[in-house]
């Protein structure tokens, strides 16, 4: 038995832990657990508490995150052999424009989100900041490695990593007509070479497909040398449109 308290400040939703950052503990306790590649797939069941402890158990294959008797997330072992990423962008004064423009604004539930809010100051949130485009069905996001995010050796640890693969697909995959908060509900990523400090980086997204209220996209964080450092899948669970903002803030 482990447990994992997911502080003040690293949240999605303003009252409530990211998925891609709550994803990256997951994963890295299950690497450890379990061992693989590296690839696990997390599937979050409610929203993520803040402030307090929460347990973490090994049951059989999986390794499951539990507040008291509730389910909160669980993560198994996964793949993202099948994701064909589109290439590493070319054009970086276009990545860095979407850095000055993208991310989530102030009227948007997701203003202080730990990765695409830009009510978060450098070194503090991710700043992970991008928006829909160039294409259809794509998205494009800058980053730019902070030293706050980073091991003793200067490289962005893992549950950064996987929250920089998080929001930029709601970016790719969500109908500009139809801009309804969608939430993480399931995930599957690969750290391959995590990036180092300083070291400009963009998050390319592309949406696979949608089912119902269900959305699925890919993301791939590349430097700007055009180095692979990890990739991964999501599944977007869209709000039902009586969703009030009360329970936006709530969820994962």
């Amino acid at each position: 038995m482990d447990t994992i308290t997911i502080a003040p400040g690293f949240n999605g939703p303003r009252l409530s832990g990211n998925g891609g950052y709550v994803g990256g503990m997951m994963a890295e306790r299950y690497t450890r657990a379990f061992g693989g590649d590296g690839t696990v797939e997390i599937t979050l069941r409610a929203p993520i508490p803040l402030a307090r402890p929460l347990q973490v158990a090994r049951e059989g294959d999986s390794l499951m995150l539990r507040d008291g008797d509730t389910l909160l997330c669980e993560a198994r072992a996964g793949s993202v052999d099948h994701l064909k990423p589109p290439p590493a962008p070319t054009d970086w004064a276009e990545v860095m424009r979407r850095g000055e423009t993208g991310g989530s604004p102030p009227d948007s539930e997701f203003h202080t989100c730990i990765v695409c809010g830009r009510g978060r100051a450098v070194g503090d949130g991710l700043r992970v900041l991008g928006s829909a485009g160039p294409q259809p069905g794509h998205s494009l996001s800058c980053y730019v490695p902070h030293a706050n995010h980073a091991d003793a050796d200067g490289f962005i640890r893992n549950e950064f990593v996987w929250g920089t693969l998080d929001c930029p697909g709601a970016f790719a995959a969500q109908d500009p007509d139809d801009m309804r908060p969608a939430l993480t509900g399931r995930m599957s990523a690969r750290v391959i070479a995590p990036p180092r400090v300083g070291e400009r980086c963009a998050v390319v997204g592309w949406r696979i497909g949608a089912a119902g209220r269900k959305l699925y996209s890919g993301t791939a964080l590349y430097t700007e040398s055009g180095r692979l450092c990890a990739i991964g899948t999501c599944t977007w669970i869209v709000l039902k449109e009586q969703a009030g903002s009360e329970q936006c803030r709530a969820a994962s």
